[in-house]
């Protein structure tokens, strides 16, 4: 292989969204997809025929296959640790679907495994590729919003209303806080990338709208390191909802999933609009580029498994929060793990 050559990618756990990430994901030509796997076989075959790649026999002849020089997991959030550790023994680099794990033990054993044997882990938190929150950090970095006094942000969509038994989002178990460790675990990302990591968090929950065992709404309060303060909503029963406002002493960002507007003050009270130019940045093909990038150069990528573990984190700083009724440190939920952020 020259450093021109695609990535070779053996996918692991081929359903629901795997395929719409891979239906643009493709296009990238910093990787191709060598093989896939997933314990159910009509799944894999569905997904072998659609992106015209071979089907593993299992998870060990993916990671020993010599085309495949790293693997891209998919498999429901509890069940990331075993192929990514799997892989990493094999000398295969990693990438995983957010979260990272739905435990700190988890992520930490991952995290771990991936720098023992020398190879890359990317965590897709890929909201932050997106043209609109490159933009807002420009603004940021520019001062353009002034002092910054708060923000907010809330990422929220019904599919729980649409969840049965047989979901394994349904399940507390495999999916704890519902649309907190589903969708926030990617606005709280998007929140340390724009203005850097958390220090504690007080939430609250309610879980009476929807009969699964997972909760339906989630409220955050988060006071990050820096001293900025945030709100983070979700709830997984309302139409879809994405946007992250910035409120600065000069100005306000607005960023919603496509467009960005900025309103900057003149005088005492107006507010002047701007046009803020959002880059055309196609997320997943955007995260395969640095996954490649991270790989030839031998270098952490943006969206590492420690910043999958943060992510994870105020998720699960969350989830004590909203049982105990009490304000949550993030440094109380990592443990020993907090060495690994450093």
């Amino acid at each position: 292989m020259t450093a021109h050559d695609p990535i070779g990618v053996g996918v692991i756990g081929t359903g629901g969204f795997c395929n719409r990430f891979w239906s643009e994901a493709q296009a990238s030509p910093e990787v191709r997809i060598v093989s896939c796997w997933d314990p159910n076989p009509e799944n894999s075959e569905r997904f072998s025929d659609t992106f015209g790649c071979r089907r593993s026999a299992g998870l060990d002849s993916l990671v020993r296959d010599p085309e495949v020089q790293a693997v891209a997991i998919f498999s429901p959030n509890s069940h990331h640790r075993v192929p990514a550790e799997a892989a990493a023994h094999a000398g295969k680099h990693v990438y995983v679907e957010k979260p990272i794990a739905n435990t700190v033990e988890d992520a930490a054993a991952m995290i771990g495994a991936c720098e023992r044997n020398g190879v890359i882990l990317m965590v897709g938190h890929s909201l932050r590729y997106r043209g609109v929150s490159r933009a807002v950090r420009a603004l940021l970095d520019q001062g353009a919003l002034g002092e910054i006094a708060m923000a907010e942000i809330n990422l929220s969509y019904g599919n729980g209303r649409w969840l049965t038994e047989s979901d394994w989002r349904w399940h507390r178990a495999e999916s704890p806080g519902g649309p907190l460790m589903l969708l926030s675990v990617h606005s709280f990302d998007t929140l340390h990338y724009l203005f850097g990591l958390s220090r504690r968090v007080t939430a609250l929950s309610n879980c009476s709208l929807l009969p699964s065992e997972i909760e339906d709404v989630f409220l955050a309060l988060i006071e990050f390191e820096s001293g900025v303060l945030a709100y983070a909503g979700t709830n997984y029963v309302a139409p879809w909802t994405d946007f992250v406002h910035v409120y600065g002493m000069d100005g306000i960002a607005r960023a919603e999933a496509d467009k960005v507007t900025y309103s900057k003050l003149e005088g005492k009270w107006e507010l002047k609009p701007v046009d803020v130019p959002c880059p055309e940045l196609p997320m997943y093909i955007s995260e395969m580029g640095e996954f490649a990038r991270a790989i030839r150069e031998g270098t952490r990528p943006e969206t590492s498994g420690k910043e999958g573990l943060m992510a994870l984190a105020v998720v699960i700083a969350c989830l004590e929060s909203a049982e105990h009724g009490r304000t949550v440190a993030i440094s109380e939920v990592l443990g020993d793990a907090a060495a690994l952020i450093r």
